[in-house]
This record gives structure tokens, sequence and C-alpha cells, in this order.
């Protein structure tokens, strides 16, 4: 099969590799289409900090090959599935399976899961999944659409964590695909002011488009102000941080109104920190809480999928031979989400 595979630090080379063997609890899924997560970038150049601090891989090594945000065919399914798919169903899938046995799977947290069973890499013409990743795609929903089941279910557990009630007043920092998914979320469950922070002005655009009430360029704009402002001078009742910089993250706490709660839902650089004011929490008491993938969140995002707003999401579709300069576009910012597609 052709895949990318990691060649050096930053590149990817089109290589043909084996496919990977299908085990008896495994499905094995003809990948349609596969998104370039924020976190891709970092594992390709080598700074993802869940990475850092891991001995090197042991015994053989076979190809490196990365993605996660997928949706394709089945084409093989292990002898001891038991949930009914069939060979030719539509699906679209999670990248890790928890165990259910550990500690954390048996006490609500399976994100934490401490044997979880990962998918293959999905840029490639085939990968193999645990059937607990496996989520049916009906006909009435397009492979573009498909392809997007992971993001969101990360925004359903952003809501999760966001404690959005009807009324509320809602900010979000970064109008990538996560933050504008929040924004669509958080509207539907009831927010009642929405101000968006994002530099580029496309980007911004979209926001508005999703039902943004006022949008705010961070790099020329004083957004401490304006959220104060917008809010009758008090603050968001929640903030949610979704664009992965640290002044971001720093700015999402003087945000907030008092007593409200702050979501880190982004990815940062590891070995950096930002100083957090204990008086400031202790006076206001605020909350602060962060996203860690989606535990719990993908049954109610393939429930969600019909009915999100999410053609203006996806602004670049490239072939599996050009990923390099789909990485290389994607660095420049202006994309929102790019798809790479197998065939």
């Amino acid at each position: 099969m052709k895949a990318a595979v990691i060649k050096t630090v930053g590149q990817f080379e089109v290589q043909d590799v084996p496919e990977p063997e299908t085990g008896p609890d495994m499905i094995k899924v003809k990948i349609k289409y596969c998104g370039i997560c924020g976190t891709d970038p970092e594992i390709l150049e080598d700074r993802f900090g869940l990475m850092k601090g891991r001995p090197p891989r042991q015994g053989p090594s076979g190809p490196r090959i990365i993605g996660h945000e997928a949706c394709g065919t089945i084409v093989e399914i292990g002898k001891n599935c038991r949930m009914g798919y069939k060979v030719g169903q539509r699906v679209a899938m999670n990248f890790r399976s928890s165990c259910g046995v550990c500690y954390y799977c048996r006490n609500r947290m399976e994100h934490f899961c401490e044997h979880t069973i990962p998918a293959t890499g999905s840029y490639a013409e085939y990968a193999v999944y645990h059937e607990a990743a496996i989520y049916p795609l009906s006909d009435d929903i397009s492979w573009e659409r498909g392809a997007l089941l992971e993001p969101i279910s990360i925004a359903v557990h952003t809501m999760d964590q966001a404690n959005i009630i009807p009324g509320r007043t809602v900010a979000i920092s970064g109008a990538g695909p996560i933050g504008l998914l929040a924004l669509e979320l958080a509207l539907k469950a009831g927010a009642a002011k929405v101000m968006v922070s994002e530099p580029i002005a496309e980007k911004r655009a979209v926001a508005k488009k999703l039902g943004a009430d006022i949008t705010v360029d961070p790099l020329n704009e004083d957004i401490i102000k304006i959220g104060k402002d917008f809010t009758g001078g008090r603050g968001f009742d929640t903030v949610i941080e979704a664009s992965g910089n640290l002044n971001a993250a720093k700015q999402s706490i003087l945000l907030a109104d008092k007593g409200g709660t702050v979501v880190w839902a982004a990815v940062y650089p590891y070995d950096r920190e930002i100083p957090v004011n204990p008086f400031y929490m202790y006076a206001n008491e605020l909350t602060i809480r962060s996203v860690f993938v989606a535990p719990y969140s993908f049954p109610r995002a393939l429930n969600l999928l019909p009915k999100l707003e999410l053609d203006p999401l996806v602004t670049d579709i490239y072939p599996l031979e050009k990923i390099q300069e789909a990485f290389e576009n994607h660095k420049k910012g202006k994309s929102i989400k790019t798809l790479i597609k197998m065939y």
C-alpha cells in the first residue's frame, strides 16, 4: 500500500509499505480522507510533548506512519468482532481504544487508560483499528464531513468542561477547527453572547458566519477591553482557549468573569510555563480546566455530524502524494482544516 512515512524529522516520503495485519478484534479500513491535526506537525517535527521523555522503540521498527482524523470503508473484519460491521460499510474512526479494565477505565476516565489500544497511522491507504474505535457513517454523510468526527469529539469534550448553560457569555480564542466547532456547540448549548479572538481575517470571517457576535484581532486590538465592554464590564462566564498560544492562555484568565470557567482546549509547548496569580484566582473563584482527547464523546459527535455547519471548515484537500506540500501550507496558518485524500 501507499503511505506517508516519516523519513527524517520534518520530512515525509510516500512509499510502498506492507498493509497492516488485521488481528482477531480488529477491523481494517481503506482510508478515504485523513485530516491534519494540530498535533501532526509537532509529531513530524519531533516537538510534541507526549513524545518527549519516552525511550526509543525497542525491537523491529516498521515504517513510522501518523495521522488519526480519518474515515473510510471497511475491507476486513477480525474473527472475534461482535458489533455486526460489514465489509464495504462506510465508517469514521477514533484513533485509540481503551482497555476497559485498568484503574482509569473503571473510574470513568477512559482517556487516561494505562493500556490504550492504538490504531495504525491513517496517512496510508489502509489502517487497522480496534472494533471499539469504529463508528458507522450513514450514506447521507459526505466523506469530508465524516473525516471531522474526531475533531468534533474534541469539541464535545470541550463543552463537557466548559460549564455553558442557556444565557451564558462565552469568549473563544482561536478560530481553527476546534475553536470554530466549539463556537457552534456553545451556541447550541445556549450561549447568548460569543466573542471570537483570531488574528487571521479570513478565519474571523468564518467565525462571524458561524454565529459569533463579535470578532477581535488580538494582535491589533485590546481584547481585554473589548471583552469587558461587550459584557458590561464583567468578563465572560466561560473562556475557551483553542489557539495553543501561551499569551492567549494567560489572557483567558483575565477575560473571565468572577466565578468563571476557563478551558484550555489546545496543545501547548511541553517545556513552557505561564504565571498564574494565586491571589487573583482566590479573589475571583475561577476554575481552570483542560482538554485531553475525548472520553465518551464519539457517539455524541456522531449524532452531531449532520447538525453542524462544517463546509466552511474544510479549506484544503491534497492527494497523499502531496502531503509534504499540504503540511507546508498548513504551517502558513490560513487554512482551517486540511484533508489528505487517499483515493
